[in-house]
């Protein structure tokens, strides 16, 4: 098990504040502090407590979502064809086109990306935040008839689409028959 020197524990302390409030860490004057410990008692169980009830807090209150590198929330989407595309739409709020990835892995279209905190202002206080921030990742799969290599995608107002055109049927034939020669040979 690694140890933590003292400064990094402040380093740490102090960035999960300015991510939790949104407001700089106030500054900590090692030699002056304001609130000494009483003679007699133990630093690092005193330490070990209080790390505890952070924990126990960020796990209660959903904060420790929002600060994981893991998938922390789920965009909402819709998934819907026309004659001639395959359409899914994902609802990315506060995010830009370039803040999120969309790739095809084995006829399964993979959407990830991180949706960040951004400061109003730095005179800006926040009072409440209900948005969650963080990690995504959605998985569609898709369907055969779907060129898969070719994905269009657009961001406005907020909504990701993502459109795939349909095979044509000539092409639908080919595949399909080029799926029924290598069964017969395998």
């Amino acid at each position: 098990m690694t140890m933590y020197s003292y400064d990094q524990v402040l380093t740490d302390v102090r960035d999960v504040y300015e991510q939790l409030t949104g407001l700089p860490a106030p500054k900590v004057d090692l030699k002056k502090p304001r609130f000494p410990l009483p003679r007699g008692a133990d630093p690092v169980a005193l330490v070990q407590n209080e790390i505890n009830y952070l924990n126990l807090y960020l796990i209660n209150s959903g904060i420790s979502l929002r600060l994981s590198k893991t998938p922390t929330w789920t965009p909402l989407a819709e998934v819907y064809e026309t004659p001639d595309e395959y359409v899914i739409e994902l609802e990315l709020a506060g995010m830009s086109k370039d803040e999120v990835a969309v790739q095809q892995i084995n006829n399964i279209l993979v959407v990830r990306g991180t949706r960040r905190f951004r400061r109003a202002s730095e005179e800006a206080q926040y009072h409440n935040s209900e948005r969650i921030y963080g990690t995504f990742e959605r998985l569609f799969p898709l369907p055969a008839y779907v060129e898969a290599d070719s994905p269009k995608t657009t961001l406005s107002d907020g909504i990701l689409e993502i459109t795939l055109p349909k095979a044509t049927a000539a092409s639908a034939t080919t595949t399909t028959q080029s799926k029924k020669s290598s069964s017969r040979r395998g």
